[in-house]
């Protein structure tokens, strides 16, 4: 994974200031806060794959105590730079996946990582292993139905049934084809990891079903466009078509 992520810090920096980077990491931040509100105060949160640390940051801010694991040691200083900027700390570890440190968590992420890896039940499973009981799983990744629904707005019928028929989809900053991961499969492996589903939410609902790009830029427009996303980020049926879903399941206590 090395390889993918280290020399595109750039590139991703550029991709959190567009509003749908924004609208992302937005919609997230409140997922979250949400989630921190029903565990309790000063949390245990590991952030497996969670890079520069955009979603570890805000909840650093909040007062949990947060550990980064990532392969990457050049995204892992900017987490920290970031961290130090922002007034608080955090943790980091070098590592992937098959690194999870020892213990227990309140809450795991694991956040658009599962899409690079292999299709097979292992992580899911070293994940809910590393949550304490009646602590949260979070987990990401670009959804499916949502990239078919975008060829055909933005390009037609011809474009959406090519994309309907793709196994892979290319991953423009990181320049790198990665697996789709269809909703109902990723439930299946969560659940048959020995957890249970607590919600289901969606990120860029309606941002990736608009086509005019430049009309986010406007203050105004941005303003409402976050506050709908914000409305439909837990509402049925409109997460099964976000461009990115996001399932916490809880392991039993």
């Amino acid at each position: 994974m090395t390889d993918v992520f280290s020399d595109k810090l750039a590139q991703w920096r550029a991709y959190t200031a567009t509003p749908w980077g924004r609208i992302r990491y937005s919609v997230v931040e409140e997922i979250l806060r949400r989630q921190c509100a029903d565990l309790g105060d000063g949390l245990r949160i590991l952030d497996v794959g969670g890079g520069d640390g955009m979603d570890a940051l805000p909840l650093a801010l909040a007062g949990h105590d947060v550990t980064i694991l990532d392969p990457s040691e050049s995204w892992l200083a900017e987490a920290k730079r970031r961290a130090v900027e922002a007034g608080t700390s955090l943790t980091t570890l070098v590592g992937g996946l098959e690194d999870l440190p020892d213990g227990e968590w309140d809450l795991v992420l694991c956040h658009f990582v599962l899409q690079y890896r292999p299709a097979e039940p292992g992580d899911v499973r070293r994940l809910a292993a590393a949550v304490r009981p009646g602590g949260r799983l979070s987990v990401m990744v670009p959804n499916p139905a949502s990239m078919v629904l975008r060829q055909l707005v933005t390009r037609g019928p011809e474009a959406a049934l090519t994309e309907l028929r793709a196994d892979t989809k290319r991953a423009v900053t990181f320049e790198h084809d990665v697996r789709k991961v269809p909703m109902a499969d990723l439930e299946a492996e969560v659940v048959s990891a020995g957890l249970e589903l607590t919600g289901r939410f969606g990120t860029r609902i309606a941002n990736d079903l608009l086509t005019d790009d430049a009309a986010k830029s406007d203050p105004a427009y941005f303003d409402r466009l976050l506050e709908l996303e914000r409305e439909l980020c837990d509402q049925e049926p409109f997460v099964r078509i976000a461009g990115m879903y996001q399932l916490v399941a809880e392991r039993p206590g």
